[in-house]
Order: structure tokens, then sequence, then C-alpha cells
């Protein structure tokens, strides 16, 4: 048995196990993250990142909270990224010039690499 699959093991209150939990917050995270690239944030504006952040914030969350020892390193760089690209939004006003579009940008290819590598370790725990 994985060390993975022991620390996973046990209830969140809800009759959801912590591995059931941890594998619906990955699935979440797997959906929630797959537009994030395609998003246009100069035509757009910050509201069209907006929703999708929160969503991978409420991710990351359930991930971290799931009782899960598995990933938690790279969780944590996840919940770097997602919180670096959010103290980039909050920089941006409505006016959206193209060099801080293009910090933001950068900030969402973090998040994309740290979700990534959230995503690989969970494919070995979750099936």
């Amino acid at each position: 048995m994985a060390v993975g699959s022991v620390s996973a093991c046990g209830s969140d209150g809800d009759g959801q196990s912590s591995e059931d939990a941890f594998c619906a917050a990955g699935d979440s995270l797997r959906s929630n993250i797959s537009g994030i690239a395609d998003i246009d944030i100069v035509s757009g504006g910050t509201d069209a990142i907006t929703d999708p952040l929160s969503a991978i914030q409420s991710d990351v969350d359930e991930l971290r909270d799931s009782g899960s020892d598995v990933a938690a390193d790279e969780i944590s760089a996840l919940e770097t990224a997602v919180d670096e690209l959010d103290s980039a939004l909050g920089d941006l006003g409505d006016d959206v010039p193209v060099a801080a579009a293009q910090a933001v940008g950068n900030s969402v290819g973090s998040v994309l690499t740290a979700a990534g590598n959230v995503l690989e370790r969970l494919n070995s725990t979750c099936s």
C-alpha cells in the first residue's frame, strides 16, 4: 500500500472519505484549469478571469483540506501561484494596459504549471 493511500484514508465528516474528497477536488481543478490559458485579459478585462480563479482557489482549499498528504508540496506551490495571480489581478484597474496583462499572463502560466504538477500527482493516486 502506498504511503499516499494510507494518509488519504479517513472521513471528512460528510460520509465522503478523505481520498474521495481529494480526488473530487482534483477532478474539479482539472475542469476549472482547462480554459484559463485561453482567457484574453486585454479584451475580457479582469472579470474574464475572476470566476475561474475563484473556482481554482476553492479547489486548492479542498485539496489542502482533504487531509491527504499526497502532493502536499505541489498543492502548496499551486496555492502560492494562485495567490500571486490574485495579487497581480488586484494590481490592475478596469483599464488593462498590455504590460500589466502580460504580467497576469505570466502568473497564469505559473498557475498552469503548478496545477499540472498537482494533477500529475493526482493521476497516480486517483483512478
